[in-house]
């Protein structure tokens, strides 16, 4: 296999490195929120539990109060994860957008 270009390198970085951070940037902040926004729904969910999908658009599964709160404890340790990965300074410098815009 030959080795890159600079040229070639430079197209990977800005094509697929830059937009995967600005991308994971945008899913981190996202679930933050998602986070920030649980309490009441977390409190009904460990509470009196009772909940049923009621989506009616045929998905492939419809969620349970326990699939919410898995997925919020996947949340807690993704975030976590990958803020304490020291990988993740040089992820944030490669977004060229400011973060939401």
């Amino acid at each position: 296999m030959a080795e890159a270009t600079d040229a070639q390198v430079q197209l990977f970085a800005d094509q697929r490195i830059r937009v995967r951070a600005e991308q994971m940037r945008a899913l981190i902040t996202a679930i933050q929120d998602d986070r920030a926004s649980i309490d009441d729904v977390y409190e009904r969910l460990t509470g009196s539990g009772g909940w049923t999908d009621a989506r009616a658009d045929g998905p492939p599964h419809l969620l349970t109060g326990p699939d919410i709160l898995a997925i919020n404890a996947l949340y807690v340790k993704a975030i976590a994860q990958l803020q304490a990965d020291p990988n993740y300074a040089v992820l944030i410098k490669a977004c060229v957008r400011p973060a939401g815009g």
